[in-house]
């Protein structure tokens, strides 16, 4: 199991863990993976169907050391949008630590 991440991350470093978990979860190939910018919409750039959202929630949790409401995942639109999600959770971790 992994340590989880640091609550000092910036947006690029969130995004390129991102990146990371889509290619050892979701195997996305690195052309694919080219195509994940932050306003791109999360479903389609991260390939999702139902089964691989289950995968992309469950290690964004566990490689980031979180847990998000389920309305907070409905709320995603963009890539960006996830990773400021992240960055607030460990924002909110740091600050109760």
């Amino acid at each position: 199991m992994t340590e989880p991440t640091s609550t000092q991350m910036t947006p690029a470093e969130i995004l390129m863990k991102l990146k990371q978990i889509a290619q050892e979860q979701l195997n996305l190939t690195p052309e694919q993976l080219t195509g994940i910018q932050p306003d791109s919409p999360v479903m389609e750039a991260l390939r999702l169907d139902s089964l691989a959202t289950v995968v992309l929630i469950s290690s964004v949790e566990r490689e980031f050391g979180l847990t998000f409401e389920p309305e907070q995942w409905q709320e995603l639109s963009s890539i960006q949008d996830l990773v400021m999600m992240i960055q607030s959770g460990l924002a909110a971790r740091g600050a109760s630590a």
